[in-house]
């Protein structure tokens, strides 16, 4: 890919002589037989990797943003269950021809019927959206079931980290069995007709460890009305699993899912499903330790912002009723967690829509918070930014996470990294002002990679592209300014960075087009067809290396220099006495 000229900053280079030039080899490593497409997730010292593949190409959440079923169409050779299909329905036989449909009777499906079965799925099939693979330190690259052990791909599994000893963590939704069901008896209905669905198992998601090829599923502390959940986003190399959780349930929910869930209109489990996907749980941040047999502790379990950045909760009526929550996303050998929370201002209020009415209730918004020695404390500023997240933090206890405002008239992601020592928190511009700037990881030499927008030269179009910035030098650059011009590969997110300065990212590349069954596609002319597709590659440094002098001009960044500009944030001398009461 060819890049205009931008300020470069040195970076540490700590790898072995190449032949290739520019600064980062590019090692692809996530083309797998089962997806066409993978997403980069961690790496550890030792070069090991998790990442991920697309099952289905559609989006997990609706537009209302309820999650739905998948596709299949990111699959090869989806397993389809024929059997669950009636060939004889009209739906079925208006979009087969007869010699289709005995073919697919005897099981026999090219890639063209694979693809009708699947857009439109008459069986209602559950269909799940991601395989997780790891590759372990044999080196081979392994996709390992975490819940789905008849490989169905009826559930959703991902792999989010990996520690130096080899042990990965992630989360596996629920798999989905086809049984009968019979309603019961009513005056309306007295001969209930006996039907075949798909009916999940107990705990819509839980969370997962991986170790020396053996999977274990962490159950959660509350589990009644339907297994509750959990979800493992990261560990430490000294074990410490950070992630979240179901903690317990209202009351009043309990009740209507009691009311409800009967098994009178369907089938109990599906009934407690839904309404867990709905969030009848509470949700509380969480630290597990690993312990040496490779079972899992009971969590510990954190705290929220709360009410004005208190730790306690406003006990509001009606549309000024607030259900908290908290969220680990990461945690550091030192045993500090950082993620979000929800932060509330009983003395300010917001005008938000609740239904069909609009009201005025008191403000409430998720933000970016530290857990440490049963505190929790927040990092940004809520006045300034409306919502916020902490993503990373380090073993020199720097934290990364981004906030979100209004910059130019548009709604901005600013990514940020706060210095737990000091107390601060620096906002950093990334490319440009009102570029959406997401951080990913930060390693022990301070260097933080994740995804920032650039716009394509000679038009408006924004896209994201994998960046690295360096603390120490204040260097903010576009990793495909390292790659090499004509590398043929466009680094468009950075997920991870390793102490040795090995990055793990998404790309895009050209590559042969398969069908659904992973045949090549050829053209009128016998030619492969080309199209674009994502794979997870990995970036190692070049001793030596040096970025190339590209000469044309495909990306601007609508700024001079490659230092990144800053915002400044201080909390002021609550925080500091929040952070100092207990040193």
């Amino acid at each position: 890919m060819k890049l205009s000229r931008i300020s470069l900053a040195i970076l540490p280079l700590l790898s072995l002589c190449s032949v290739q030039a520019a600064v980062y080899n590019v090692v692809e490593i996530g083309e797998v037989s089962e997806v066409k497409s993978t997403y980069a997730a961690a790496i550890n010292d030792s070069g090991h990797a998790v990442f991920n593949g697309a099952i289905s190409t559609n989006s997990a959440l609706n537009a209302q943003g309820v999650p739905q079923n998948g596709n299949g169409l990111g699959a090869f050779n989806f397993p389809i269950d024929l059997n669950a299909i009636d060939f004889e329905s009209e739906s079925i036989t208006a979009v087969l021809t007869d010699e289709q449909l005995a073919d697919a009777i005897n099981g026999n499906i090219d890639a063209t019927v694979q693809n009708i079965l699947l857009s439109l799925n008459p069986a209602g099939q559950r269909i799940g959206f991601s395989l997780s693979y790891i590759n372990g330190i044999d080196g081979v690259l392994q996709n390992l079931p975490l819940r789905d052990l008849t490989q169905q791909r009826s559930n959703s599994e991902y792999l989010y980290d990996i520690n130096n000893a080899g042990v990965a963590v992630g989360v596996a939704t629920t798999t989905f069995t086809w049984q009968s069901y019979t309603p019961d008896v009513t005056d309306d209905e007295p001969e209930p007709e006996t039907v075949e669905l798909w009916v999940p198992e107990a705990s819509h998601q839980l969370g997962a460890v991986v170790q020396d090829g053996q999977v274990r599923v962490i159950p959660a502390p509350y589990q009644e009305l339907g297994g509750g959940y959990t979800v493992a986003r990261a560990i430490s190399n000294n074990g410490l699993i950070a992630g979240y959780g179901s903690s317990g349930m209202t009351d009043d929910i309990k009740e209507a899912i009691e009311e409800a869930c009967t098994g009178a209109s369907q089938p109990v489990a599906t009934c407690l499903y839904n309404r867990a996907v709905a969030g009848s749980y509470l949700q509380r941040g969480m630290v597990w330790q690993l312990q040496a047999d490779g079972s899992v502790a009971a969590p510990e379990i954190l705290g929220f912002l709360g009410d004005k950045n208190t730790g306690t909760a406003f006990e509001g009526e009606g549309v000024n009723a607030v259900t908290y929550f908290s969220v680990a996303n990461d945690v550091n050998n030192n045993g500090i967690a950082v993620g979000r929370s929800l932060y509330s201002d009983s003395d300010r209020t917001e005008r938000v829509r609740v239904g069909n009415q609009v009201v005025d209730r008191i403000v409430r918004a998720q933000h970016a918070s530290l857990y440490v020695e049963d505190q929790v404390l927040p990092l940004v500023d809520p006045l300034e930014w409306s919502i916020s997240d902490a993503v990373a933090i380090n073993n020199n206890d720097i934290i990364i996470g981004y906030g979100q405002k209004v910059i130019n008239s548009a709604v901005r992601n600013k990514m940020f990294y706060h210095d737990y020592s000091s107390g601060q928190t620096r906002f950093v511009d990334g490319f440009f002002s009102s570029s959406n700037t997401f951080p990913r990881a930060i390693n022990d030499s301070n260097q933080i990679v994740g995804q920032a927008e650039v716009i394509l030269g000679g038009t408006t179009t924004r896209r994201g592209h994998g960046f690295i910035y360096d603390i120490t030098a204040n260097s903010f650059t576009d990793l495909n300014a390292l790659i090499g011009c004509n590398s043929p590969y466009t680094v468009v997110d950075a997920a991870d960075i390793n102490d040795n300065g090995d990055i793990l990212a998404t790309a895009l590349i050209m590559k042969e087009r398969k069908d659904l069954l992973g045949e090549v596609v050829v053209d009128a002319q016998g030619n492969p067809v080309k199209e674009e597709l994502a794979v997870t590659v990995k970036l190692q440094p070049v001793a030596n290396g040096e970025p190339e002098d590209c000469a044309s001009e495909q990306t601007e960044y609508e700024r001079k220099g490659g230092t990144a500009g800053f915002g400044w944030l201080t909390l002021g001398a609550a925080l500091v006495w929040w952070r100092r009461r207990k040193v």
